[in-house]
């Protein structure tokens, strides 16, 4: 069911373009002499284009709105652990310095999951470093909390904390959310369909060059659209790449920010 969304996005849209254009053949190899004297009805055939065009709109919006997402949960994940970091500015020594130390440690974590493809064998490895940042974090905040270091902002320290584990987890889940399996096949059939139909339907006195010169244009078409959405689909790979600036920058004021 996952096989487009698995491989990369040129592939599968090279696959897809390949069954449409087969599927025209064969629409072609279909069309009885009987079919080519009348003119047939086509509004079933008509229908299935245009639910086609809707599918696949609907497809790429979605998958549009993920990749936005993503790059929202990502800027969450920053101010975050900038809010941390920003109440931790105001403990006494030598909480501050451990603290921050952490959180930078942290953040150079999180840069290294930025860009990691989710099937990456180092990603369980890379996720388990993230949980473990974050408890070496809650020791600190739980040896300031004991040693009462700066008791007023011991509220706002939990709270920014609970804000770093909660952007954290929605983070992962974000980038695991994609569009199922089910749908994208259901796309690729229909795109199958509406090709079978063109070449069971079109006029065989129009000219071989200008009809496959039609079929060519469309399926390219269809092909691009597809592969821009599955590559959207694919947040840790492909060209259209979740950008990690807000993580990195928050890294450099924090390294900025160290006595």
């Amino acid at each position: 069911m996952d096989l487009f969304i698995r491989l990369d996005a040129w592939l599968s849209a090279f696959i897809f373009a390949g069954l449409m254009i087969v599927g025209w053949f064969a629409g072609s190899l279909a069309r009885t002499p009987r079919l080519a004297e009348s003119t047939p009805s086509t509004r079933i055939e008509d229908a299935s284009l245009a639910l086609f065009g809707l599918l696949l709109a609907f497809c790429f919006s979605g998958a549009a709105s993920r990749y936005e997402a993503r790059k929202e949960l990502l800027r969450d994940d920053a101010i975050a652990i900038g809010e941390l970091a920003t109440v931790g500015s105001a403990l006494e020594e030598p909480d501050r310095h451990e603290l921050t130390r952490e959180i930078r440690s942290y953040v150079e974590q999180r840069l290294t999951f930025g860009p990691m493809r989710l099937d990456d064998p180092k990603m369980a490895q890379v996720i388990r470093e993230g949980q473990d940042a974050q408890a070496r974090i809650w020791t600190v905040v739980k040896h300031v909390i004991a040693n009462k270091n700066t008791p007023t902002i011991h509220a706002p320290l939990v709270n920014a904390y609970n804000g770093v584990t909660a952007a954290h987890d929605k983070r992962l889940h974000g980038v695991r959310n994609q569009v199922s399996g089910s749908i994208v096949l259901m796309l690729v059939l229909f795109g199958v369909f509406t090709t079978f139909t063109m070449g069971r339907l079109h006029d065989r006195h129009e000219e071989k060059a200008t009809s496959r010169l039609r079929i060519g244009a469309y399926v390219s078409l269809v092909a691009l659209v597809f592969a821009v959405t599955i590559d959207l689909e694919q947040p840790r790979r492909g060209l259209l790449l979740v950008s990690q600036a807000p993580m990195a920058e928050l890294l450099t004021s924090l390294k900025d920010a160290s006595p």
